[in-house]
């Protein structure tokens, strides 16, 4: 009977019902053909079809997949900007079966009830959570199938080339050095430089280093490999297309060398007419060691709030007078702990740089001068580089990621940071978060 009860809940819809209503529930064929509204013949077809496919399944649990008894905890990033709620990491990310319903839909188009047929569950859950991700614009739907619609990475792609990355920048280092610290002695010369400390100097440097580093890669793959950014506008108010990063759930981080060399690529967190100013962005970067540590504190904390909190700190305003939610200030010590604010007197401070959204376009200026001769540099190297960092996707997704995104260059930066550190031309000691604050006052003046 327990048998016979798994394999009903295996079938999909259209099979489950007819075979629930006349052999559990001992309704005529005639009564439920007239109440579906769909001829005799339909109804004692799809019997057929579900009676076969249960027989089939009574010996078929050897085929299931590994996603049946040892999922997979599946990660999820972006390019662009994320939805109203942390789109499209907040859709799967407490959520194992939908993490797994994404793995299982990557290599090919697989109907609901392979999917249910590969993780051990009934197809009723699996139709309903594919519904949901049809709808977050997670996974496709072709016909009576579906696939994932974003490309998902292992931890072995990202392996694949982190060597050849690593050897790059052994082999330019000194250009590489030479062409950071002509354009970090621009920076230096701002006149914003004079007013912050010794550490809120070194955040921003590392900051606008991996700005410099970000863009001035992206540009050389560009010319490499021309892909047009397509982010679509999404159901929950954003524009991005997602990245899934697949990893075992005993995957043991501590030791996986790639994880000493990722970065998160650049966010930011934008309001207008705010806190009584005319703009706050933050902009941030999530780098080695502690990665992003600092969102993971008693209350998990996004940078839109975060902005928030450090901008009424920053000006002294109580959040309990404009409604913030106060179950943050929580996070208080931990973020102080992270290098984001600061303690002294039993208060807290700002303890990454404050400027204005001026100062902040004068530095990116001399950013978007100097990437060019970053990505001038890299560009020949990058080229002979790329055959080595393919991920290999699916054919059913070729068109459907851009070439660009079909590669891996994320250790570079680090590398060269991990580098300089060796050499001892580069003290990372406080320049850690990588976070800048910009808030444009009504009279253009930081207080």
């Amino acid at each position: 009977a327990d048998a016979v009860r798994r394999e009903v809940a295996y079938l999909a819809d259209k099979y489950r019902e007819v075979v629930i209503r006349h052999y559990l529930q001992g309704e005529k064929v005639q009564d439920i053909a007239n109440d579906m509204g769909v001829p005799k013949g339909t109804v004692l077809s799809r019997l057929s079809a579900g009676r076969e496919q249960m027989r089939k399944g009574f010996d078929e649990m050897k085929n299931y997949e590994k996603q049946s008894y040892k999922p997979e905890h599946l990660d999820i990033g972006f390019h662009g900007s994320p939805g109203f709620h942390d789109e499209p990491w907040s859709l799967v990310a407490n959520d194992m079966m939908k993490q797994n319903i994404l793995i299982v839909a990557y290599a090919k188009p697989v109907t609901c009830v392979d999917i249910a047929k590969a993780l051990g569950i009934p197809t009723v859950y699996i139709e309903q959570a594919v519904d949901d991700l049809v709808k977050s614009e997670l996974i496709a739907k072709v016909g009576s199938k579906v696939f994932t619609d974003f490309m998902i990475t292992t931890p072995e792609d990202k392996l694949k080339g982190l060597d050849a990355e690593i050897a790059l920048v052994d082999r330019h280092y000194d250009a590489l050095k030479e062409i950071i610290n002509n354009y970090l002695s621009q920076i230096r010369e701002l006149s914003l430089y004079e007013r912050l400390s010794i550490n809120e100097r070194k955040k921003l440097e590392h900051y606008f280093v991996l700005h410099l580093f970000s863009s001035g890669i992206h540009v050389a793959a560009q010319r490499i490999l021309p892909s047009k950014d397509d982010f679509p506008q999404r159901p929950d108010g954003g524009k991005w297309v997602a990245i899934g990063n697949r990893y075992p759930l005993d995957f043991d981080f501590a030791n996986y060398r790639f994880g000493k060399y990722c970065y998160g690529g650049e966010r930011r967190a934008y309001w207008e007419n705010n806190l009584g100013t005319k703009s706050i962005r933050l902009h941030v970067y999530d780098t080695q060691p502690d990665l992003n540590q600092y969102e993971h504190g008693p209350v998990e904390i996004h940078e839109d709030n975060l902005a928030k909190l450090l901008c009424m700190i920053y000006k002294g305003i109580p959040p309990e007078t404009v409604g913030f939610d106060l179950m943050f200030l929580k996070d208080i010590p931990h973020l102080a702990g992270c290098g984001v604010l600061g303690i002294e007197n039993d208060k807290p401070y700002v303890a990454i740089p404050v400027i204005s959204e001026n100062e902040y376009n004068q530095a990116d200026n001399i950013r978007k001068k100097e990437l060019y001769t970053l990505a001038d540099y890299l560009e020949p190297a990058i080229r002979e580089l790329l055959p080595e960092m393919k991920v290999d996707i699916p054919k059913h997704l070729e068109g459907r990621i851009a070439p660009l995104r079909q590669y891996s260059l994320f250790a570079i930066p680090m590398a060269m940071l991990k580098k300089a550190i060796e050499q001892g031309d580069y003290d990372i000691a406080g320049a850690t978060p990588p976070m800048v604050l910009a808030i444009e006052e009504p009279d253009g003046v930081i207080k």
